[in-house]
C-alpha cells in the first residue's frame, strides 16, 4: 500500500491507494462518501429510510426484477437483476434524486462491482456512475458522467452536460467473472478520466477528450447504477459491493 502522489488543487495527498487492487482506499478530500452495503436489509428499501442513503428504483409491470443484498456476500453486496418477463423493467439503486456531488468541485468517485449477469439481449442496458434525477430509461437523463454496458460485455465511457453527449468505447469487455473497480476523475471538467481496474480507457489526444460543460445545480448529481429494458425478455444482473465519492467543499 502506499500513499499516492495524485494532489488536489492546493497541493494535498488525496488518498491513499493500494497498488495491488488500484482500489482508493481512504480518500483525503474535503468531503467523502463511502458505502460498503453492511447490514441487515434483505430488500433495499424504496423510500427515503433513516440510516440508509440508497433507495431501489423497480419498474415492471407482472415481472419480478429485484434490489437486495446477496446473502452472507463478503463485505456486503446488493444484486441488482431483472427476470425474463417480456415488458419494461428496471432496478436502479441511486439517492432518491437527493443531488449532492458536484463534479465542479474536484469530483473523484469510484464504484466497486461484477456483472454477475451479462446483458442478455440488445435491449438491456446497464449504467453506473452520476446522474442527474431519475427518469425512464438511463440515456434520456439531463446529465451524466458514467460507465455503460451493453449486450456483448463491452464497455462505453459516457457524459451528458445539457449540450454535448459522449460516449466512447473504454476497449474493455467484462466477464462476469470477478468484481472490478471503475474510478472516474473529474478533477479536471475538460478532460474527464475514466479508469477500469486502475487502466486509463478514456481517449487520449488527438482523439475528443470527456468533457463535462455543466455548472451550478446542472452539475450536482447522485450517485446511480441501474439495469434497464424497455421491453423483451432480456435479462442482466450487477452485483454492487462499494460507492466511494470525494470532492472539495468549494
Amino acid at each position: 500500500m502506499s500513499l499516492r502522489s495524485h494532489k488536489d488543487g492546493v497541493g494535498n495527498d488525496t488518498s491513499f491507494f493500494d497498488d495491488a487492487t488500484f482500489e482508493r482506499v481512504i480518500p483525503l478530500k474535503r468531503v467523502g462518501f463511502t458505502n460498503d452495503f453492511f447490514g441487515a436489509e434483505a430488500a433495499i428499501p424504496t423510500s427515503a429510510n433513516v440510516g440508509f442513503p440508497f433507495i431501489a428504483k423497480l419498474v415492471q409491470t407482472a415481472g419480478t426484477p429485484t434490489a437486495a443484498r446477496v446473502a452472507n456476500a463478503v463485505a456486503g453486496v446488493v444484486g441488482l437483476a431483472l427476470d425474463a418477463t417480456s415488458e419494461k423493467q428496471e432496478a436502479t439503486l441511486y439517492f432518491g434524486d437527493s443531488l449532492e456531488f458536484d463534479v465542479t468541485k474536484a469530483l473523484e468517485f469510484e464504484f466497486v462491482l461484477q456483472l454477475h449477469a451479462l446483458p442478455s439481449a440488445a435491449a438491456v442496458e446497464m449504467v453506473w456512475g452520476m446522474q442527474s434525477a431519475w427518469i425512464d430509461g438511463p440515456d434520456n437523463a439531463s446529465y451524466y458522467v458514467e460507465f455503460q454496458c451493453l449486450g456483448n460485455g463491452a464497455v462505453n465511457v459516457r457524459t451528458k452536460d445539457g449540450v454535448n453527449t459522449l460516449s466512447n468505447a473504454a476497449g474493455v469487455s467484462l466477464t462476469t467473472t470477478g468484481q472490478h473497480i471503475f474510478r472516474v476523475d473529474c478533477t479536471d471538467v475538460t478532460n474527464i478520466q475514466f479508469f477500469v481496474d486502475g487502466a486509463k480507457v478514456s481517449p487520449v489526444p488527438p482523439a475528443a477528450l470527456m468533457a463535462f460543460a455543466a455548472t451550478g445545480a446542472n452539475a450536482v448529481l447522485q450517485p446511480y447504477v441501474s439495469v434497464y429494458k424497455a421491453s423483451g425478455t432480456g435479462v442482466g444482473t450487477i452485483y454492487v459491493d462499494a460507492v466511494r465519492a470525494w470532492m472539495n467543499r468549494s
